[in-house]
């Protein structure tokens, strides 16, 4: 029992859980689509990418993104596909895993496009155009021919038409195929096909031209969604077998397997137009895929049971979800807005398998004799089995029987496995509680220490504290302390502020002031500049006005000073020739001599007088004229009538002095 535990727990804990790969590759519009004028509802960040958003309305809100391991524009061609999803799949399955890659999606989106494409090649060179298996049986070939090792490859291709089994490269076509569970494999389930016909290749041509006699046998048929639609689920299997030399120099035998899997796409009867007939295969179609769509739930969800027995395309890929092999899902979409709601259903499909856990492990490899000795073995089982057939002395049952038997046995079997399951269910439940139970204790014994150190340190930390105590009360004290006086830092900020804010609304005042202050010194000086101009001009004005007086009464000085000369002359002419009178009638005016004396004596007197007078009238002058430049600012207009009411005054004055001199005969001035 315990040696079982521990095979079982080897199984076990041996292989790593993975999450599938999940690829989804957006095809453009078809011709369909596009006379439609369909609008355009994925978006893909570049050619090859991570992630792929849905746009379901104007709003942002609306719009919806998905990430998966890779994402495919509609500009990435076939080999582009090929190298970034297929060539690390079939690296590992030379490696010796069993993988598998199936295309998933709408009917009409490129799934039979993206595996088979196109088969033809041209003096063994494949076509742009061709598809997942054309170029993994080429890639396969030629790894096989680059390692020099000795290897067998053989194939199958085989169809889910309507839940039936047919072997589409048999040369029997009415032959149907049966499926049962392989209950060899230790550890976990499996299923293998009776009957399918496995031919043996020596070349990637080999293999294509299998491939093209199986497709051509396929059933398709035209529905409004796509003209070649298949309504059948096609499985191309590829197995390698190489061999290997062991560190022992024995030769092993190492088996890869690669299930190349091409699902017949969902559809919606009312929109693809099937009736009759199409319409059952589009029934039976979609529900092998609903049956599929549970499977991967109860995986995600790790549901307790997993049902796949309940369609034959669950039981066929049982291995690949869930199992030991390695899968990649590619699912294929459709751009166009009237294709929305499969795409939704389509991509929620591939995000939800993404988080489906597979254990892959490794095939074992054979050890040459040990295959010998099986085949041998094999052989004579089916000898006897064949001469019990020959001499009819087997166990022989009647249909109804062997029936009734296969179902208690089908019965026993799944009772078995629930049983198993089970079993193997509270084996690991208990080997995680004794974990846990090794955890606790090594935890317990773990905390005990660290108590024990705790404690040591406890005792060392008590008189610190009790120190720190006192600390604690002195730093309590200087808190209080500081905390008043932070306070009344805080009161003195306030009423800082609030002066502040009062010499900011001061300041503020006092630039309007000043603001005002330079505006009225601009205007000032404004008007100072045109004062000055002004000033300038009345200045020149008032010069050529003063030079203008100055000339004439250097003119009214020299007419002056002409009429005295005259005047001059004439007194003494006068007075000669009164003289000459008075010799004459000296006698005659003796008596009268005293008077004359007396005149004379008066006009000598007024004479002096005259001069006085002439010598004020020159004085008046120099002070008119400083009065006239003292009256510039009042204006030229003012200056020139003052000047000429100066010059009439003067001339007035001087006509009157002029006719008081010849009435008199002496030489007077009156100025006023």
């Amino acid at each position: 029992m315990g040696t079982k535990r521990k095979e079982r727990d080897f199984e076990h804990d041996e292989p790593e859980e993975t999450n599938i790969n999940v690829v989804v590759r957006c095809r453009g519009r078809n011709e369909r689509e596009v006379r439609e004028n369909s609008g355009v509802v994925l978006s893909t960040d570049g050619v090859r990418g991570k992630s792929i958003e849905l746009l379901m309305g104007p709003s942002a809100l609306s719009n919806k993104t998905y990430h998966f391991d890779k994402v495919f524009s509609p500009a990435a061609d076939q080999a582009m596909i090929y190298d970034d999803v297929v060539t690390p799949i079939l690296d590992e399955m030379i490696a010796g895993f069993n993988c598998t890659i199936f295309a998933y999606g709408q009917t009409g989106t490129g799934k039979t496009y993206t595996m088979s494409g196109d088969m033809t090649d041209t003096l063994g060179m494949l076509s742009d155009a061709a598809g997942i298996i054309p170029r993994a049986l080429y890639a396969l070939f030629n790894k096989l021919e680059l390692d020099d090792a000795e290897s067998s490859v053989k194939c199958s291709f085989i169809e889910l038409y309507n839940e039936e089994l047919r072997d589409l490269i048999s040369a029997d076509e009415s032959n149907k195929l049966k499926i049962y569970d392989d209950t060899g494999k230790k550890g976990h389930a499996g299923t293998f096909v009776q009957g399918m016909e496995e031919a043996h290749i020596k070349s990637a041509v080999e293999g294509v031209e299998l491939l093209q006699k199986g497709s051509h046998r396929r059933q398709v048929a035209a529905t409004k969604c796509n003209d070649l639609s298949s309504r059948s689920h096609t499985v191309f299997t590829v197995t390698a077998y190489i061999k290997r030399t062991g560190a022992n120099g024995e030769d092993y035998l190492s088996a890869g397997k690669l299930n190349l899997v091409d699902l017949a796409g969902s559809e919606n009867i009312q929109r693809s137009g099937a009736e009759n007939k199409r319409a059952a295969e589009a029934g039976l179609i979609n529900k092998s895929l609903l049956t599929l769509g549970r499977v991967i739930n109860a995986l995600v969800d790790r549901g307790s049971h997993i049902p796949y027995r309940e369609s034959k395309l669950t039981r066929l890929l049982q291995d690949s979800l869930g199992g030991r092999t390695k899968t990649c899902i590619i699912a294929t979409v459709s751009p166009a807005k009237s294709n929305l709601e499969e795409t939704i259903s389509t991509l929620d499909y591939a995000f939800r398998a993404k988080n489906i856990r597979n254990k892959p492990q490794v095939n074992q490899m054979i050890n040459k004799k040990t295959l010998l000795k099986e085949f041998t073995i094999e052989i004579e089982k089916l000898k006897s089995e064949l001469i019990a057939t020959r001499q009819r002395n087997g166990v022989y049952l009647t249909n109804e029987s062997y029936e009734e038997m296969t179902v208690v046995s089908e019965s026993m079997r799944i009772l078995n496995e629930e049983q198993s399951a089970k079993i193997e269910t509270m084996e690991i439940n208990l080997r995680n509680k004794v974990q846990d139970l090794y955890s606790l204790t090594s935890s317990f014994m773990t905390l005990k220490k660290e108590h024990e150190g705790t404690r040591a340190i406890l005792d060392d930390t008590k008189s610190v504290l009790e120190q720190t105590e006192f600390v604690l009360a002195d730093t309590r004290q200087s808190l209080a302390e500081e905390s008043m006086l932070r306070n009344a830092h805080q009161h003195t900020e306030e009423e800082l502020a609030a002066v502040g804010s009062t010499l900011i609304s001061t300041l503020d005042k006092t630039v309007n002031d000043v603001g005002d202050l330079h505006a009225k010194i601009r205007r000032k000086s404004d008007l100072q500049f045109v004062n000055r101009n002004t000033w300038g001009l009345s200045q020149a004005q008032v010069s050529d006005v003063t030079n203008l007086v100055e000339s004439r009464v250097e003119e009214f000085r020299a007419q002056q000073e002409e009429l005295m000369s005259g005047v001059s002359l004439r007194m003494q002419a006068f007075v000669q020739e009164e003289l000459e009178k008075l010799s004459k009638t000296k006698s005659f005016l003796g008596d009268n001599v005293k008077i004359f004396d007396a005149a004379r004596e008066e006009v000598l007197q007024q004479t002096s007088q005259a001069k006085d007078g002439m010598d004020e009238v020159l004085e008046e002058i120099k002070v008119l004229r400083e009065v006239v430049k003292s009256r510039v600012g009042e204006g030229l207009q003012g200056i020139s009538g003052a000047a000429a009411r100066i010059s009439d005054e003067v001339l007035s004055e001087l006509t009157s002095f002029h006719t008081q001199v010849i009435a008199t005969g002496f030489i007077y001035f009156g100025v006023n």
